[in-house]
């Protein structure tokens, strides 16, 4: 058992410092370009599916409150996490609206949408894509694929690759690539 627990450190440590390695030039400039955005007021609107969206729940929790240290709240908005909503959709038929309706709720008018895709072909995050290319907001894209997700495609202005298709070193890149994205941004909004 003891093997396992170490190559499993070994595996995760490789992946993350791949990451950092290929990526950290998208990243820095994401963190950038989403430093500017709330410091002119606008807002950070994620959406997840699959696994990633308990992720893009706590990664919105993580800019509108605080990361590591006591600061003014950031305005960051999870889409879909409002239950009662997915659920009155999904019975009525519609559940690949959800995103949309939330979305359309908020009505924000300066806003980066950053997606976070497992990898699943899923016609909710597509609708949402397509809803924010029509209204000519920056999207960002979080996926195992990178800029070859379709959703990447037709207009993602940002594309962060996960390398990798298993769930869990998903979960633990993507919460890496959120904390790290969250003190980038702490770090040029509060010089901390």
């Amino acid at each position: 058992m003891g093997q396992r627990i170490t190559a499993t450190c070994r595996q995760t440590t490789e992946l993350l410092e791949q990451f950092c390695r290929e990526q950290d030039k998208e990243l820095t400039q994401l963190a950038t370009c989403l430093s500017a955005l709330f410091a002119e007021g606008g807002h950070l609107l994620i959406a997840g599916n699959g696994v990633l969206q308990p992720v893009a729940q706590q990664l919105a929790s993580q800019f509108a409150f605080q990361l590591n240290f006591e600061r003014p709240g950031l305005p960051a908005i999870c889409l879909g996490s409002d239950p009662l909503l997915s659920s009155r959709m999904m019975v009525a038929g519609q559940l690949e609206h959800h995103l949309v309706k939330h979305y359309r709720a908020i009505n924000s008018q300066n806003h980066l949408l950053l997606i976070l895709n497992d990898g699943s072909d899923t016609a909710a995050l597509k609708n949402l894509r397509d809803e924010v290319i029509e209204n000519g907001q920056t999207i960002a894209l979080i996926s195992p694929t990178g800029d070859k997700d379709l959703l990447a495609s037709e207009g993602a202005d940002y594309c962060l690759s996960l390398t990798t298709k298993t769930a869990a070193h998903q979960l633990e890149l993507t919460q890496f690539i959120g904390h790290l994205l969250c003190q980038l941004v702490e770090a040029e909004l509060f010089g901390r």
